[in-house]
């Protein structure tokens, strides 16, 4: 049986084949459509873009949808159109799951393999945004110059060369560390991860942050151990106060997890007398501070911020970072430095996954000895804000009464309320059908909060299609607000 949104979308066909609606003459609006037909306004936006994806329509920004010059796009379209009788399926995702600690990242990440026009729920920007050119140069100098990289077995805490830049590198924001106490980890998660495992073990709690990365809520569920959520305030982080009652009360505590930061989801950074309270309260109840601080080379700030490590005069915060968000998201390279944990938390590491390769590594070193980083974030930043405004004229546009822009974090992402009938669950099983991902903020919780906000991807070139999708997700939630 046909979908009804095809059965439409065969008729719209038919009467612009029969010039009924001549090429370059608006279509009626999304809600118009969907009065005439007696549908729902899904169905009619899944409508247009089929006939969009055919070449039948194209979307004009603000304005709406019109008949293309369809006869000469039907010349380039319609051999791959008539390969295909119908449109592919897509694994269905159980999306259930993603309530559970245990699935949702998995589960998540699983959106990355459907056919999406728009993947807008992993933070990460445009490959473009990034100084892949540079860097593959790099590479390919390192392979001729030194080919026998890639038959070296890897051993040791991590290269010597990448470690030493690193190290300059963090002395720029007040972080003074000596190379002998920095290991590179295989992304920020792994060194989170046998962070926690130094600190703690299966039974323990750990304080977290509210709203939270989904992905710390996943790797403290597998080891076994519990997180006790004290919640943030939409510009400062962690709640001092909320933190101070939780320490009083609560027992079984080993360590604070904390992204001080460029806050995932809340794109805030919390200010220096609240890092230095949380450092002393740490050091009143005996606990660890594992510091997540991968989006700060990032922050929309003037000055980077510091870490809570650069106050740090015990050895009891364990930092970690990473280049995934700053320059090579494909290399998943990351770094801790333990502080008086270093000795086991590089033992764990071993004992994990032995050590990290050499490669991409190399290529990061030298990458960064260059002196071209601070160019290439400031650009990077430049872009992130730049979207902005246009992100929020299209939330302001599209979206129901009751929507509200929490943060636009950067122009990484935005963190919007909406309407607390809407269940992001249940918009995001609808928007997937329509080609769209986000992340619901119900994700970023081991409560029953934030089931109506959600994190929207928006660091990539802004134009069209970024705008239909906004516009498309708007209508979405205005059916279910209704």
């Amino acid at each position: 049986m046909q979908h009804s949104y095809r059965q439409i979308a065969e008729q719209l066909n038919q009467l612009i084949r029969s010039h009924q609606y001549q090429v370059g003459e608006r279509l009626p609006s999304v809600r118009t459509f969907a009065d005439q037909h007696n549908v729902s306004v899904s169905t009619v936006l899944r409508c247009y873009r089929y006939l969009e994806s055919i070449g039948m329509i194209e979307a004009r920004a603000k304005s709406g949808m019109y008949v293309a010059d369809w006869k000469i796009r039907h010349a380039t379209i319609s051999g791959a159109t008539h390969t295909k009788n119908q449109e592919p399926e897509a694994r269905v995702i159980e999306y259930d799951k993603l309530r559970s600690l245990q699935h949702r990242m998995t589960e998540l990440y699983s959106l990355t393999d459907q056919p999406l026009q728009w993947r807008l729920h992993l933070a990460s920007a445009a490959p473009e945004w990034y100084p892949t050119k540079e860097m593959s140069k790099i590479a390919q100098t390192i392979l001729r110059q030194c080919p026998e990289i890639l038959g070296e077995y890897p051993t040791g805490t991590g290269l010597a060369a990448l470690k030493e830049q690193l190290v300059r590198w963090l002395a720029t924001f007040s972080l003074e560390v000596q190379t002998s106490e920095l290991l590179i980890t295989n992304g920020s998660t792994e060194a989170l991860s046998v962070a926690l495992r130094a600190v703690a073990q299966a039974g323990d709690t750990i304080v977290v942050e509210s709203p939270v990365y989904f992905g710390l809520l996943q790797v403290i569920e597998n080891l076994g151990m519990k997180a006790i959520a004290v919640p943030c305030i939409e510009d400062q982080g962690m709640s001092m106060e909320a933190l101070d009652y939780v320490l009083e009360h609560q027992t079984g505590l080993k360590a604070i997890v904390v992204m001080p930061n460029f806050q995932n989801p809340l794109g805030c950074a919390m200010p220096d007398k609240n890092k230095k309270h949380l450092l002393r309260l740490a050091e009143q109840y005996n606990l660890a501070v594992i510091e997540d601080d991968v989006f700060a080379d990032l922050s929309p700030q003037t000055e980077r911020p510091k870490p809570i490590k650069a106050w740090d005069k015990h050895g009891r915060v364990i930092y970690c970072g990473s280049c995934s968000k700053s320059m090579a998201p494909g290399f998943k390279v990351g770094w801790v430095a333990g502080g008086r944990h270093h000795a086991k938390i590089a033992s764990l590491k071993l004992s994990h996954s032995l050590v990290t390769p050499l490669f991409e590594q190399a290529v990061l070193a030298e990458f960064m000895q260059t002196g071209v980083l601070h160019a290439h974030l400031r650009k990077l930043r430049e872009r992130l804000t730049a979207n902005i405004p246009a992100a929020t004229s299209a939330l302001r546009s599209y979206f129901p009464i009751g929507t509200r822009l929490v943060s636009s974090a950067g122009g990484w992402w935005i963190w919007v309320a909406l309407p607390v009938q809407v269940d992001s669950l249940v918009l995001l099983r609808r928007a997937v059908g329509m080609g769209l991902s986000f992340t619901p903020g119900s994700l970023f919780t081991n409560s029953e909060k934030f089931s109506h906000y959600l994190r929207l991807n928006i660091a990539q070139p802004w134009g069209d299609n970024m705008e239909r999708g906004m516009q498309l997700l708007g209508e979405l939630v205005h059916e279910l607000a209704q």
